[in-house]
């Protein structure tokens, strides 16, 4: 499974190419409490690791990671958004199913493990790339093994390549305004 590195940076950059609110002017603040919220809720779905270390059950990969999930929890964060008067339901649950989601769908694109079970309480079936984008991670062997160096390089790899994606998308739009 990816780690908190290519979520979260997937986060930034999805939470940056569809922004909630219009970018402000250069007089104003930017919105960098956007971009958060974009990381938090793109790494959100592995927050269940905490009541597994708490219990000792397994709750990795579980609820937190179906889609049932992801539109209660779409649902729930776009009605408060509502409530607020500050945002559009129908944007705010659409922005969160677009952040939150990206976590399940790099977590199918790994090597090794079973898969994620996204359909689950409906489905009992795995779903896994046979095409991974992410190398496999051995926890067994201990947080500090040699063979975490080609996982935590790829996905270093990863970031640098969508970040200058967005750092290059971001200038073709600064110059189309200058024209």
């Amino acid at each position: 499974m990816p780690s908190p590195i290519a979520h979260a940076v997937s986060g930034y950059v999805l939470s940056e190419l569809f922004p909630l609110k219009s970018a402000p002017s250069k007089k104003q603040k930017r919105y960098h409490w956007q971009s958060f919220l974009g990381v938090f809720l793109a790494v959100a779905a592995d927050l269940d690791f905490l009541p597994q270390l708490l219990t000792g059950e397994r709750f990795h990969r579980g609820l937190t990671h179906t889609l049932l999930f992801t539109v209660g929890l779409s649902l729930i964060i776009g009605l408060l958004g509502q409530w607020s008067g500050k945002f559009s339901a129908q944007k705010l649950i659409r922005w969160t199913l677009i952040l939150y989601g990206s976590h399940l769908l790099l977590d199918i694109f790994t090597a090794g493990g079973l898969g994620v079970q996204i359909f689950s309480p409906f489905s009992d079936v795995y779903i896994q790339s046979p095409l991974p984008l992410f190398p496999g991670v051995h926890h067994s062997r201990g947080l500090f093994d040699p063979s975490h160096l080609v996982f935590v390089s790829w996905e270093l790899g990863y970031s640098a390549i969508i970040l200058a994606g967005l750092w290059l998308w971001k200038q073709s739009q600064s110059r189309k305004l200058v024209e």
